[in-house]
């Protein structure tokens, strides 16, 4: 429809044109803008420039389609189309008018100092917006990040003095639109390091990057058991980018304090990677929590499944858990200077996590049926730890000494 009234609109000033042509070559002149030319110049004016734009309109969108493009490169590049030709107009009106001697004076003499003072930023931030139209490292659609703004976002406008983001992330924390508009001077992109996501050369393989969900397992874990299921869960969530891009996902691991570090990577769609991360770890955490041959490991308790289950105590989740003073409590390991040497950074690392986040697991007792004290079962590191933060009580789980035996 758009399409139509423009071509309509090119038509109607070529007739106005030639009506105007026809009247002066029966030596009717009509309209004298000047002592030389009539309106008839200056509708054969508007018409070429008009021609002129539908033409580059058209031979852009054929270009973008050969290449498998989209059609942000066809509005970028329309925009700088029309200041084109609304400045070729400019000048044929004054040379319709017979005062294009006197423009071009005039803007000899004051457009370098206008342009030098007063619009030193405008004038940056329309040189930077031809420079990204003509380069093309991002386009409407693309996803970008300015690391020195700590900024990420959509590109939904690009404008001469305005480059336009729907800022991902910032309101909450994840790799999504938000909806915020962002609007970015022009004048900065030249001091700017952009980075972007969804760089494309063809539509087919456009927006897909690289992810990787991290996986921690005890280290009697089934190798293989763990690999088949990672690699299971990525084929089964990204069957439609593997075949888009032929790249299988695949599993890097390293060792780590409390077990091994399976990586799995796999391609993903980074405007999409938040929701493909999500359904990964889901249906992956699953399957690992229902197989006997895995465990997922834990700082500080080593193991998801045998975590409440150390050294025999059989510690249930209904147990209560009592403030017990930190005064009260014996243990042979605290008074032995080798423990305490060889765990020392364990130690403070643990006391800086208590002080982060408290005690997620409370040190487990057994109480001394001769005196009015109690012995440490298990938990020896993380009762150091809180004797080091100051606390004067500690949660405690106090078991029966029948029955109990003490982790020495």
């Amino acid at each position: 429809m758009r399409v139509s009234k423009k071509v309509a609109g090119l038509v109607a000033f070529l007739l106005a044109a030639v009506l105007f042509y026809a009247l002066d070559s029966s030596g009717i002149s009509l309209f004298m803008l000047s002592d030389n030319y009539s309106a008839m110049y200056l509708l054969f004016i508007t018409a070429a420039c008009f021609a002129g734009y539908l033409g580059l309109m058209a031979l852009t969108s054929l270009r973008v389609k050969l290449r498998q493009g989209n059609e942000g490169e066809v509005k970028m590049l329309s925009a700088l189309y029309k200041v084109l030709c609304f400045f070729a107009l400019i000048m044929g009106l004054m040379l319709v008018l017979g005062k294009i001697q006197s423009f071009s004076a005039f803007f000899s003499m004051f457009g370098g100092l206008l342009l030098g003072w007063s619009l030193q930023a405008p004038v940056s931030g329309f040189a930077a917006w031809v420079m990204v139209i003509i380069m093309r490292p991002y386009k409407l659609g693309d996803r970008i990040q300015f690391p020195l703004l700590g900024l990420i976002g959509d590109v939904v406008k690009f404008s001469p003095m305005y480059l336009t983001l729907n800022q991902v992330g910032g309101t909450i924390g994840s790799e999504e639109p938000v909806g915020r508009m962002v609007h970015v001077p022009n004048a900065m992109l030249f001091s700017q390091v952009a980075i972007n996501y969804t760089y494309q050369q063809k539509k087919e393989t456009s927006s897909y990057i690289l992810d990787e969900a991290v996986f921690r397992v005890t280290l009697d874990s089934d190798w293989e058991t763990v690999e088949n299921i990672l690699l299971g869960t990525a084929r089964e969530v990204t069957k439609d980018i593997i075949e888009k891009t032929g790249t299988e996902p695949y599993v890097r691991a390293d060792t780590w304090d409390y077990g091994t570090l399976f990586r799995l990577r796999y391609m993903t769609d980074a405007t999409d990677r938040p929701r493909i991360m999500y359904e990964i770890v889901k249906k992956a955490t699953k399957e690992i929590q229902k197989n006997k041959n895995i465990d997922l490991a834990i700082p500080f308790i080593y193991s998801f499944k045998r975590g409440l289950d150390i050294a025999g105590t059989s510690s249930k989740l209904s147990d209560p858990i009592e403030e017990i003073d930190i005064a009260r409590i014996r243990c042979e390991k605290l008074e032995d200077e080798n423990f305490l040497k060889e765990n020392e950074n364990e130690i403070y690392e643990i006391a800086k996590r208590i002080n982060e986040v408290g005690l997620l697991q409370p040190v487990i007792l057994v109480r001394n049926l001769d005196d009015d004290y109690y012995t440490l079962l298990f938990g020896e590191k993380r009762l150091k730890a809180c004797m080091l933060l100051g606390w004067e009580k500690i949660p405690a789980i106090v078991r029966n000494r029948y029955g109990a035996e003490v982790n020495k």
